[in-house]
């Protein structure tokens, strides 16, 4: 079942931020490698939007690892046939500022 994938405006924000520290810090290879590890799990999501797990802190949200440093969290609308990004969140940061 596919289902329309909608970007909020923090994951559209955090998804910037992940790239922009990956060009001051990594390889083009690396930033390459995130894109398109980004782009799979999305499309994953869309295919089958409850194939990740419940993200814990939040009922109905779930979250899906990028790699060992980010993860995406989404929430699913089942009756309205939606998927919406929330944020891609680095696990580096202070678990107590997630709000999913």
């Amino acid at each position: 079942m596919a289902v329309e994938v909608l970007w909020s405006d923090q994951a559209k924000k955090t998804y910037a931020g992940n790239i922009a520290y990956l060009e001051e810090h990594w390889t083009g290879t690396e930033i390459s490698k995130f894109i398109l590890r980004a782009q799979y799990v999305v499309l994953n999501i869309e295919n089958n939007p409850e194939l990740y797990s419940y993200s814990g802190k939040k009922k109905k949200i779930r979250k899906a690892v990028i790699n060992k440093r980010v993860t995406l969290y989404y929430s699913f609308r089942k009756s309205k046939g939606q998927v919406i990004l929330l944020s891609f969140w680095n696990n580096y940061m202070d678990d107590k500022k997630r709000k999913f």
